[in-house]
């Protein structure tokens, strides 16, 4: 049974809530999107890279890159806290472009890490 999109995020989202509170986040997304769809997604993630480097003041990194396999990419995310992992997540921007990349992936793996070295991006 395929899940709606709406689902998708909310299984994402839910799996930060058994992160530990006061440490680093970081958080690695597998995805295959659409075939055909790539220039979308990536122009999507490039708007909502903008948002959360201008919104999300508790992000220390946010980037996509994309993979020499056709239509794989990683996203590579890492927040100061759980707290700012969860804001990010319920942010407004997020709201609006969350479901409309999701539209545009086939399929996505997503782990959350407690952070080892934390990063800052520029």
């Amino acid at each position: 049974m395929n899940s709606t999109i709406a689902e998708d995020i909310k299984k994402v989202i839910d799996m930060g809530d058994s992160l530990p509170s006061n440490v680093v986040i970081g958080g690695l997304k597998h995805v295959t999107v659409v075939e055909g769809k790539e220039g979308e997604f990536e122009s999507l993630f490039k708007e909502l890279a903008a948002e959360v480097r201008k919104q999300d003041k508790r992000c220390n990194y946010y980037d996509l890159y994309k993979s020499e396999q056709p239509r794989n990419y990683i996203v590579m995310e890492q927040y100061e806290d759980k707290e700012a992992l969860q804001m990010h997540q319920k942010s407004e921007h997020g709201q609006r472009y969350f479901p409309k990349l999701r539209e545009r992936i086939e399929n996505m793996d997503v782990t959350y890490y407690v952070c080892v070295t934390p990063l800052n991006s520029t």
